[in-house]
């Protein structure tokens, strides 16, 4: 029998409203002096001020470094990470999607530990625990605020590279649904196909355990059940929190798991051309299903039924494939293509693409079914 482990988070907030117990989750971790970092879109949104505010009537001290991008460069963990330094904060507030939320991770990390940063880029190689984060996510999609895990854009080499450490973990993740209100339609449909790509990714994968099984099929059913409503009315306030709950409950799950060819790909495709982590992994879920079902019919059995597929009567392997079907029917009602000719990607990529791919070990050591480039570059041909 194999012995696991299961970490997450410290203490989680969550509910509409919750982002006003912030200055109280301040000063549970004994903070005094707040680093807020962002991106300029929150800023844009009035989100930002809005958490100035909660600081400003509490007499918080913080300063606010807003200068997080979407994929963020190794040169905008550097800008935060000095930012950080200069200022001495003792709390590190992550306020945004999952890029502001990894690059406060980073930060966190980077203030307490020597560089250069590039010596953490792998599985636990961080020393030293870092300053206390609290997450706040506005989208729901990454589950950054659940993990471990933050991801860079090594713009020199065209590549993706991730720090994982148990030092990245949040003390406190607080889930407010009410701040992904705002999110529109196509925003709502890549972070929430991220999230189910999450969660059927460590379901199915080698080191899915009874812990992460029990939250990624909880995270899969909330998602099928959901998105489309969510998608089709921004201010419909249940299918936003259960969308908020799908994507930490798959954030907790593929932190202990990681993640599986799908990301692999993904990180491949989107460090040479660049596209929306969300749509990467959207499009891809089924080719990657289509792939793996043959490994792990049962589990991908269990997804189907998620989605309220019938599969009584059936063969092992037919049920098994209704899963993809339920995921090509939910990408078809959020606008998503899961054709690559759609986005761009030539042919003569493929090769590349698939070395790095299978390069990805952390992520191809995950996934249920062995893969080899010529699998990729497979895959990549029969979805053009």
């Amino acid at each position: 029998m194999t012995v696991r482990s299961f970490d997450t988070v410290r203490r989680i907030v969550f509910g509409f409203g919750a982002v006003d117990m912030l200055v109280e989750e301040i000063k549970r971790v004994k903070g005094t002096k707040v680093l807020v970092v962002t991106d300029p879109g929150i800023k844009a949104a009035g989100i930002v001020d809005m958490v100035a505010g909660i600081l400003d009537r509490s007499q918080v001290k913080y300063q606010v470094f807003g200068a997080v991008e979407p994929d963020p460069r190794v040169e905008v963990a550097l800008a935060s990470i000095e930012a950080a330094k200069a200022y001495g904060p003792d709390v590190i507030v992550g306020l945004g999607g999952g890029s502001s939320l990894d690059i406060s991770k980073v930060t966190s990390v980077m203030v307490t530990n020597p560089g250069p940063i590039e010596k953490y880029f792998g599985m636990e190689l961080v020393p030293l625990p870092g300053v206390p984060l609290i997450l706040i996510p506005t989208t729901a999609g990454t589950g950054s605020e659940m993990t471990s895990i933050c991801v860079l854009s090594d713009s020199k080499n065209n590549v993706k590279k991730g720090i994982v450490s148990e030092h990245m973990f949040a003390r406190v993740a607080l889930l407010d649904p009410q701040l992904t209100l705002g999110m529109p339609p196509r925003v709502t449909a890549m972070t929430g196909m991220d999230a189910l790509v999450h969660a059927i990714e460590s379901f199915v994968g080698v080191r899915a355990s009874v812990f992460t099984d029990t939250l990624n099929l909880q995270a899969i059913r909330l998602v099928a059940a959901n998105l489309r409503l969510a998608y089709a009315n921004g201010d419909n306030r249940a299918a936003r929190e259960n969308m908020q709950h799908a994507s930490g409950l798959a954030g907790m799950a593929f932190s202990n798991t990681q993640n599986g060819l799908d990301h692999a790909m993904a990180l491949a495709i989107g460090g040479k051309f660049h596209l929306p982590h969300g749509q990467l992994t959207a499009f891809i879920l089924p080719w990657v299903m289509e792939f793996n079902l043959i490994a792990a019919p049962k589990k991908f059995i269990e997804i189907a039924k998620a989605f309220g597929e019938r599969t009584k009567g059936l063969s092992e392997i037919n049920a098994a494939r209704l899963s993809v079907k339920a995921v090509k029917g939910l990408l078809d009602d959020v606008g998503i293509s899961y054709k690559l000719s759609s986005y761009g990607v030539p042919r003569e990529d493929f090769p590349a693409l698939a070395k790095a791919t299978v390069g990805a070990v952390r992520l191809i050591s995950n996934n249920p079914r062995k893969v080899t480039e010529a699998d990729v570059i497979g895959i990549l041909e029969a979805n053009y």
